[in-house]
């Protein structure tokens, strides 16, 4: 039962979501050029300061996290740089 409790509390740790997809945290360096410049795009004066990498439906999907205007944003996007979402916080 204790290890069942432990397991319980370190699993929401591993990065994993509920559908299977592991989110792995990058620096900002690794993100390609085209990315970093549509998330700019998508959300004008927007300063960045957290990337993720993932897999979603065999796609790569970069969540991008930073501020603007006193307000926090989450971008969503393509290997190539599409805007597939952006979610404010």
């Amino acid at each position: 039962m204790r290890y069942l409790v432990c397991l319980l509390a370190v699993l929401p740790l591993t990065g994993c979501s509920s559908n299977g997809e592991k989110e792995t945290e990058i620096s900002l360096e690794e993100v390609p050029p085209a990315v970093m410049d549509s998330a700019r795009q998508a959300v004008p004066g927007i300063q960045l300061d957290e990337a993720e990498i993932e897999e979603e439906d065999g796609q790569v999907v970069y969540e991008l996290s930073g501020l603007a205007d006193g307000k926090s944003y989450e971008i969503e996007l393509s290997e190539s740089g599409e805007v597939l979402e952006v979610e404010e916080d």
